[in-house]
C-alpha cells in the first residue's frame, strides 16, 4: 500500500487466457488477469486460487490479495521486495540510530499442511542462510545438506504476531535474533527448480491450451 501497488479490479481488461483460467478455477476474471500479469509461471490451482511462482517463490495467486485491500481492489507485492527492504532499513537506521535488518513478510500455505505461515519476500541487512553442512550432528555424523533459512524463520515468528485479519500490526520488532548482520545485500533465497524436491515435480501450464 505504501508503494501504491493497489489495482482496481474493474479497470482491468480481461484477456482470453484470463477468462479461461477464471472459468477453470472459479475465479473473478479481473483477479485472474492480475495474477496472470504478476506471475512468472502458473503451475495449477484449486477453486479460487492459482498456484504460481513469483520471484522464485511458490505462492498462491502470485501474492495478489483482495483480503485487507480496499473494496474493489487487489494489493500486489512490492515490485522489487529486496530493494524495498533496503530502503526501509536505511530509513529506519537513520531515524532510529540502530543497526537492524528488515524482512518484508507475507503469508503462504505449506504443501499438505492446513493453514498459513509467514514467508520472507524481501530481506536486507543480515545473512539469510545458516549453512550447517560439514558440521557434526548430535551423534557426530557430518551434516550433508542442511541449510537453515533464517529469513523465513523470522518471517513466521513475525506472522504469528501480526496476524492476517484486522489486527493492524504492520510492524514487528524481533530482538536478539541469531543472525549475522551485514551491510551488503543479504543474498538470494530462491532455489532453482531442478534442485528443489517440490519444484522439480511441478509443471508449468501451457497457457494457450491450459494444460500442465
Amino acid at each position: 500500500m505504501a508503494e501504491r501497488r493497489i489495482v482496481h479490479l474493474k479497470q482491468k481488461r480481461v484477456s482470453r487466457t484470463a477468462r479461461r483460467l477464471a472459468a477453470k478455477y472459479s475465479m473473478n476474471r479481473q483477479l485472474a488477469q492480475i495474477v496472470l500479469e504478476e506471475a512468472d509461471s502458473i503451475c495449477g490451482g484449486v477453486s479460487g486460487f492459482l498456484l504460481t511462482i513469483k520471484q522464485g517463490i511458490l505462492t498462491a495467486n502470485a501474492g495478489v490479495d483482495v483480503k485487507n485491500s480496499p473494496t474493489g481492489t487487489a494489493t500486489l507485492w512490492p515490485a522489487h521486495p529486496d530493494s524495498s527492504a533496503s530502503g526501509l532499513r536505511a530509513s529506519l537506521m537513520h531515524d532510529g540510530n540502530a543497526r537492524i535488518g528488515v524482512v518484508i513478510v507475507d503469508s503462504r500455505v505449506t504443501p499438505l499442511r492446513l493453514g498459513t505461515v509467514g514467508i520472507a519476500i524481501g530481506v536486507s541487512g543480515f545473512r539469510t542462510i545458516r549453512d550447517d553442512r560439514g558440521k557434526r550432528d548430535l551423534y557426530g555424523r557430518r551434516v550433508v545438506v542442511t541449510r537453515s533459512n533464517l529469513a523465513d524463520d523470522l518471517a513466521s515468528a513475525a506472522h504469528l504476531v501480526m496476524g492476517e485479519r484486522d489486527e493492524r500490526k504492520g510492524l514487528v520488532v524481533i530482538r536478539n535474533a541469531p543472525v549475522v548482520m551485514i551491510n551488503t545485500a543479504s543474498g538470494k533465497l530462491a532455489l532453482d527448480a531442478s534442485n528443489c524436491l517440490i519444484g522439480s515435480s511441478l509443471s508449468s501450464f501451457d497457457l494457450a491450451g491450459l494444460k500442465p
